[in-house]
């Protein structure tokens, strides 16, 4: 091999027989495996490697001075990374891969492989340096990573399928229940008109028909329940406004009195609907019966809004006599009444009542949970 002309870039000396060479003596002693390649000559060929390299590779100096680089490659070595290998440098610049080689006795090892171009003072192609690291213990660490996390995954994916099953297991249990409450209601509902209809006292008979109109508002809930989009919340004003058609069905639809209802759309769990449901029914039965004593016609309304946050109103009122002297609300002993107070309490409701023109109650409360159909906020 020449002597590299003095003029050439100091790193080049490295490859400078002399032992008096300090490049040579740094680059020899680093701990670094470290090859110089001269592109000039055919095939770049290994024209210097230290120590480190040849105990890593486990050949002998005399084995690959004057071979190229690609003995080191193997039948898995990565054909992507020989052509960036070959690009950068057919290309003169630098390149960093990680490639896998293998030693001597036939064991493979990844090899973090840095080249670099050597010129001199004129821009001439000199050399390739190349610096390799050993990075096995890192890819099998992170290989190991990769597959503890691919494990884990697994088993979230077996233990979600598992909990799915148990809740389509669940939510089928529930529906069955609904469904067999929802027809235990039925047969009580039967058994009651059955026992108003023999009953010969005019108030067993209006008792009877109250207890109706109750069970009628919680088979409804039920009802709504059981159908195929059923949900975690109901929609409150779509389910009011049923409880008064059914109403004014009962009470008699040729009697002239009207239903206004007037509703914003409201989602709200099935245990606020429920209550707001009976009360409901306790009200607007108490306005067929008593509001239009002193006429035939009258008006009973229904009004659901929001009002701010997550706070919303629900109004039932008539047009009707109202209450002579003002309704004490608080002490009245009346069972419905007594019944709307427990109801609120339930649900924490404020209940305000005005009876100077017509009765109007007025409930407040809070529905927070989200529409479980468009995701959107109850009070939206």
């Amino acid at each position: 091999m020449q002597t590299p002309p003095k003029e050439m870039d100091n790193i080049a000396l490295i490859n400078h027989p002399s032992r008096e060479n300090p490049f040579r003596s740094v680059v020899e002693g680093s701990r670094m495996p470290i090859v110089v390649t001269d592109p000039n000559q055919a095939d770049n060929p290994i024209v210097f490697a230290n120590h480190a390299f040849l105990d890593l590779t486990g050949y002998g100096l005399d084995e690959i001075i004057g071979q190229n680089c690609r003995f080191l490659q193997g039948p898995d070595s990565d054909p992507e990374a020989r052509r960036l290998i070959a690009s950068a440098l057919a290309d003169r610049r630098d390149i960093k891969v990680e490639v896998l080689n293998y030693r001597k006795n036939g064991t493979s090892f990844w090899n973090e492989l840095y080249i670099s171009p050597i010129h001199d003072q004129d821009g001439k192609l000199l050399y390739f340096f190349g610096s390799q690291l050993d990075c096995t213990l890192r890819r099998q660490a992170a290989a190991r990573i990769v597959e503890a996390n691919a494990q884990l995954e697994r088993r979230v994916e077996e233990r979600t399928r598992d909990l799915e099953q148990a809740l389509r297991h669940r939510e089928v249990l529930l529906h069955e229940l609904q469904h067999r409450v929802k027809n235990n209601l039925q047969v009580m509902a039967s058994l009651i008109r059955l026992q108003a209809v023999r009953s010969d006292s005019e108030a067993m008979r209006s008792g009877l028909d109250n207890l109706l109109l109750r069970i009628n508002a919680l088979e409804l809930i039920y009802r709504k329940l059981y159908t195929d989009d059923a949900g975690p919340t109901l929609e409150l004003g779509g389910y009011l406004a049923e409880i008064c058609e059914t109403l004014a069905n009962f009470h008699g639809p040729d009697r002239g009195v009207t239903m206004d209802i007037r509703t914003r759309p409201c989602h709200v769990p099935v245990e606020t609907a429920l209550p707001l449901g009976l009360i409901l029914n306790e009200l607007v039965t108490n306005s067929f019966r008593h509001a239009f004593a002193d006429r035939e016609t009258g008006t009973v309304r229904l009004e659901l809004e929001p009002l701010d946050g997550s706070r919303w109103e629900l109004r039932i009122g008539d047009d009707g006599i109202g209450a002579a002297g003002g309704l004490d609300w608080e002490n009245n002993t009346n069972l419905g009444l007594s019944l709307v107070k427990a109801l609120a309490n339930q649900i924490r409701a404020t209940v305000g009542v005005d009876g100077s023109a017509g009765t109007l109650f007025t409930l407040t409360f809070k529905a927070e949970a989200a529409d479980a159909r468009t995701g959107r906020s109850a009070t939206g």
